[in-house]
């Protein structure tokens, strides 16, 4: 935190630190209201700094001297492109390690900054489009509680649809890369059962990965005749199919033997700010479904399934046993599914009047947060107003930041051949990184 304020908002701390997402030695601080933005010159990456300390000395019984540094860029297959890294190994695991981000650095912050609502929600859903539904509602959310606009009760449900369907999505698509990293052929069942939650989406939007959903006041499409029982289909379809996949991978020495180390404790992922599958299967009982509800999750049954080491393994579970409570969350709606309207009636207009009607409004002044649970941990946006409806200052949460803070930690212990199959069961999104 204190390296990205330094780097934008040009603070003073009693150390110089180095640069997080920006190029070294700028001398344009962007969030800053009296900059005036400009490019930065091409530099040439240099190599990482070596680490000149080793947190965990004590803990390997080689001495410092055996150490080896290795770095990885991000077109090293071990990094998934997301971002630049140095790992230092004793001569048989993970020791410590050193990350370096900003290379997809988008400036979203400050570009939401010139833009009215409904423009925001057209660019929010891009920061992760596996689950593009999660910030489309979050954002929508946000100026709902602020201006304390209705939802009809209708739209509420069919909110928690999208959610849910996106959350399953998410979930399959890591699963997926974690059969296809280790070279199992289950990967290829996780994608035609995520194929089939698409076809879903796309009947139901227009859009495969439900990318423009939210509207400011309700939902953009209604559930279009025979979609329900399509879904009841779909449910039926892919539960049984991840059963079947499940034992065969349990079966498989080699999946479990590959994914059975590198222990985080409750404790280090509290700590970390660690939100998600990564901080429930390190034994935090922690939802924001459960501990702050909203629409309808307060009167619907469903369980959060919890973990104990925090290894690999007890990730994908936690998103193997999601996708049933997810089905069951999405049943449970569709069965007792509200009628009447979609959309607010005020909100119920073209763009241009919504745009005209907000401008209209008087937008409480001060910091405003709302977060909900997408599937990879909690997603948020903090919001500062002044004298219009265009955002004075944002603050996207986001959970792949706080789960690359911790990597040393969740990569502690394993070996090298591992680096890949434990990175990709984090579910770290390279645009929710850098923003």
């Amino acid at each position: 935190m204190e390296r990205e304020q330094q780097e934008a908002l040009g603070i003073k701390f009693d150390k110089v630190m180095p640069a997080l997402l920006l190029p070294k030695n700028q001398t344009v601080f962007p969030l800053k209201k009296q900059s005036k933005l400009t490019g930065w010159p091409l530099d040439v990456p240099e190599t990482l700094p070596l680490l000149n300390s080793n947190p965990n000395k004590s803990e390997p019984p080689f001495p410092e001297e055996s150490f080896v540094w290795k770095s990885y860029d991000t077109l090293a297959p071990e990094t998934m492109g997301h971002f630049e890294w140095m790992v230092c190994y004793d001569p048989i695991k993970v020791v410590n390690t050193k990350v370096n981000i900003g290379f997809h650095h988008q400036g979203l912050e400050k570009l939401l900054e010139k833009k009215d609502w409904q423009q925001v929600l057209q660019l929010v859903d891009k920061i992760h489009l596996g689950a593009a539904p999660s910030y489309g509602i979050a954002w929508a959310k946000t100026l709902e509680d602020l201006l304390r606009i209705k939802l009809p009760e209708r739209a509420q449900a069919i909110r928690i649809v999208a959610l849910e369907l996106a959350r399953i999505a998410e979930h399959l698509t890591v699963m997926h890369e974690i059969a296809f990293t280790l070279k199992l052929d289950e990967h290829r069942q996780f994608i035609n059962a995520r194929e089939k939650i698409y076809e879903l989406m796309e009947k139901f939007c227009g859009r495969r990965q439900g990318l423009s959903i939210a509207r400011i006041g309700g939902i953009k499409e209604d559930l279009p005749h025979g979609w329900i029982i399509e879904y009841q289909a779909v449910c039926d379809i892919v539960s049984k199919t991840l059963r079947i996949i499940h034992r065969s991978l349990f079966s498989q020495q080699k999946f479990r033997d590959q994914l059975s180390r590198g222990t985080v404790s409750a404790q280090t992922a509290l700590e970390w700010g660690v939100s998600g599958p990564a901080m429930r299967a390190a034994g935090l009982n922690f939802d924001l479904r459960k501990s702050q509800p909203f629409y309808f999750y307060q009167d619907i049954d469903f369980d959060i399934p919890v973990g104990i080491n925090g290894t690999a393994y007890e990730r994908y579970l936690i998103r193997y046993e999601e996708i049933f409570q997810s089905f069951r969350i999405t049943t449970q709606v569709i069965d007792n599914l509200p009628l009447g309207e979609i959309m607010n009636a005020d909100y119920d207009k073209d763009f241009m009047g919504v745009k005209d009607y907000l401008s209209s409004l008087d937008f409480p002044k001060g910091w405003h947060y709302t977060g909900l649970e997408s599937p990879n941990g909690e997603a948020g946006f903090l919001v500062m107003f002044n004298d219009s409806s265009s955002p004075y200052r944002v603050k996207i949460k986001t959970p792949s930041f706080p789960l690359v803070q911790a990597l040393p930690h969740f990569i502690y212990g394993i070996q090298e051949d591992q680096l890949m199959v434990y990175l990709t069961s984090l579910g770290i999104r390279q645009f929710e990184l850098d923003r």
